[in-house]
């Protein structure tokens, strides 16, 4: 099994979702889309796998998401795992189950059916990369050398988080930090 960093300033094991303010805290204070100040009903969480070359670019992506969020969001994949949640077997990634938002892949259509956050959540394992080579050195990555980032970034309104899910990767590069964050 993968040995997964995971760099978490929200939701641990989330994709995108809408959730109250209570249950989370938003990376920045400004809409990406407005520059208006966020809604605390609109917080999407934003999850990727990221491969890296070396535990040195695994420290480098910990220590300053903000600063790398562009790279990240360069980062493509489909979904956030290679393996079923409830079989065990290798997906193909053509059937996904939303699990607190995040694409999961299953192996078929009768895990599809079957699939029950409460029951199968922690038996998804985030562990497919997007990328081939490293965000930082352009090498190959090491299979074993994989980052789960997740934030949650805030929005102004209804309109924005629809916006958000038609193209996270192209919203979440725009999202300004807050010190605080």
């Amino acid at each position: 099994m993968n040995k997964l960093t995971q760099i978490t300033l929200g939701l641990l094991a989330a994709g995108l979702m809408s959730v109250t303010a209570e249950e989370v805290k938003p990376v920045n204070s400004a809409c990406p889309y407005s520059g208006e100040d966020i809604d605390a009903e609109q917080v999407v969480a934003y999850t990727k796998v990221v491969g890296v070359c070396c535990e040195k670019c695994q420290a480098k992506l910990q220590k300053d998401v903000a600063g790398n969020i562009a790279k990240i969001a360069e980062v493509k994949a489909v979904h956030v795992n290679t393996k079923c949640p409830l079989s065990g077997k290798e997906v193909d990634g053509e059937t996904t189950v939303s699990f607190k938002g995040a694409k999961v892949a299953v192996c078929c259509e009768k895990c599809e059916a079957k699939f029950d956050a409460e029951t199968h959540g922690e038996k998804v394992v985030m562990d497919n990369p997007g990328n081939a080579k490293c965000v930082f050195s352009d090498k190959d990555i090491d299979p074993d050398a994989n980052a789960v980032v997740s934030i949650n970034v805030g929005l102004c309104c209804g309109k924005c988080a629809k916006k958000f899910a038609e193209d996270p990767d192209k919203a979440v590069a725009k999202v300004k930090f807050d010190k605080a964050s």
